[in-house]
């Protein structure tokens, strides 16, 4: 059975515009080793909970914390108010995944503009055991 992770669609779209309007990047361990560039990503981590942050550089800051990246958690797992979760689809150890914003044929980032100017709600991560699917929507499925 597939995890369905819903990020907030406003408070995704601040870092997604961040993302995008940074001249530098921090790159996915592929990028680094082929050399080649990140343009502007959703980084999608799993570690101390489920988040997103942007990839741009300097790094968009938490204006509560000061010296943390502000990051967007899925709903329901926030490890500080949801307790720690687990789901297999997820594997066992943390990682870090790019959402990139700008590849073509149709750009992440004109999809949540559209989908936010729409009233949609929700980014939502369809996950499974090999692959996972990034999608908009209005409301979110009941846990």
């Amino acid at each position: 059975m597939a995890l369905h992770l819903y990020f907030d669609l406003t408070d995704t779209l601040r870092l997604a515009e961040h993302a995008v309007a940074a001249a530098e990047h921090a790159p996915t361990f592929t990028e680094r080793e082929e050399q080649t560039p990140c343009r502007g990503a959703l980084e999608w981590v799993h570690d101390h909970g489920v988040y997103l942050m942007s990839s741009g550089l300097p790094r968009l800051k938490d204006s509560n914390r000061p010296q943390t990246n502000l990051v967007v958690y899925a709903h329901g797992w926030n490890p500080d108010t949801d307790g720690h979760r687990h789901d297999p689809n997820l594997g066992g150890d943390d990682f870090v995944e790019h959402l990139h914003l700008t590849e073509a044929p149709t750009p992440l980032i004109d999809t949540l503009r559209a989908a936010h100017a729409a009233g949609d709600r929700w980014l939502h991560l369809t996950v499974s055991a090999d692959t996972y699917e990034a999608r908009v929507a209005r409301t979110r499925r009941p846990d």
